[in-house]
């Protein structure tokens, strides 16, 4: 997350995984985790459906029974599965999680029914035209700019709406239920979700005012933090009643990203009621907290500090469906103490 480049290419890549598990070519069909068929209401009920992205206009003619997903991120993973829907393969351009075993979807996806390829490099067509897809998903998908004429010439390929990483998770759910003839059950999911980010805020009435700030430590003499109320992270954070603290809104920001960069000698600017930073490696750790200026700051001592690993930074960055629950709970620790600190 050096959260500029690496928070398009990299860190989602870098932190979200790199899924290089390769089950074979034996891969079932499109259905629910029970093996039964998808149950998308009356057999085409619906179809065909149209939906619009950056690249055009998909029209996908009947209930796909097989649905490939191509991702540098979860989103059309988490909502496909979801909706109840087992994906025959997802190719991943994920670096950093090669078996594809994603905490939050522990349970959920079958990786002897879901064939994973990793593809950090680009996907191999071959291996998609092997898969034998009637619907391709990659709303999630850093680098369909150029495989995307290729993708739609094997199936009904959907994309982003308007850019990479744009689309907010209740637009990535809904457009994968339309697509899977699940709307109703997507609106569901999305109003669940909220629900449960708002289950959250009322459980810490004492967040209501409180400020954060969330960072990545690459080095003890480097820190990249959030400076903007635009990063989805932060939106989602504020919605817990939080808001970003105004100490970080100097820091030097870094071109086309929304973070800024501070240096060892201006640490004190991470002050807030609550302090959440990641580090790549147990020395930048060491390093950053041994930084007297750190030291200083009431969070970090009275246990409103959370140093969450990659994932949970990278999820709460990038939120999917699934995901948000269980960053929020891996947050729990350092919210409780700021709800509690006058």
């Amino acid at each position: 997350m050096s959260l500029s480049k690496r928070a398009q290419s990299g860190l989602r890549a870098l932190v979200s995984g790199c899924l290089a598990l390769a089950l074979g070519i034996g891969i079932t069909a499109c259905g629910p985790a029970d093996d039964a068929p998808n149950p998308p209401g009356a057999a085409g009920a619906g179809y065909p459906v149209t939906i619009s992205h950056k690249f055009g206009s998909t029209s996908i003619p009947a209930p796909p029974k097989r649905v490939v997903i191509v991702g540098t991120s979860t989103d059309d993973l988490d909502a496909t599965l979801a909706l109840g829907v087992t994906p025959v393969a997802f190719f991943s351009k994920d670096q950093s999680t090669p078996d594809a075993r994603y905490p939050w979807l522990a349970g959920r996806m079958d990786p002897a029914k879901t064939q994973v390829i990793s593809s950090p490099s680009g996907v191999d067509l071959e291996k998609v035209v092997q898969a034998q897809p009637d619907l391709i998903l990659a709303t999630g998908d850093f680098g369909l700019e150029q495989e995307y004429p290729d993708l739609a010439k094997i199936a009904p390929t959907v994309g982003y709406q308007t850019e990479w990483g744009k689309q907010t998770w209740q637009e990535h759910v809904r457009v994968v239920g339309t697509a899977l003839g699940k709307k109703t059950e997507a609106d569901r999911l999305v109003a669940d979700t909220e629900g449960k980010i708002a289950e959250v805020r009322h459980r810490h009435p004492g967040l209501a005012g409180k400020t954060f700030t969330l960072s990545l430590a690459s080095s003890p003499n480097e820190v990249f933090t959030l400076v903007t109320p635009e990063d989805f992270a932060v939106k989602q954070i504020e919605q817990l009643g939080m808001k970003l603290s105004p100490s970080v809104a100097g820091a030097e920001q870094v071109s086309g990203s929304p973070t800024g960069k501070l240096g060892a000698e201006r640490l004190d600017k991470l002050d807030a009621d609550l302090v959440v930073t990641a580090f790549p490696n147990q020395v930048a750790q060491q390093g950053f907290e041994a930084n007297p200026l750190v030291r200083r700051i009431p969070a970090v001592n009275h246990g409103a500090y959370v140093t969450p690993d990659m994932q949970t930074i990278t999820q709460l960055r990038f939120p999917s469906v699934l995901g948000i629950p269980w960053a929020l709970d891996k947050l729990r620790p350092g919210l409780e103490k700021a709800a509690a600190t006058p």
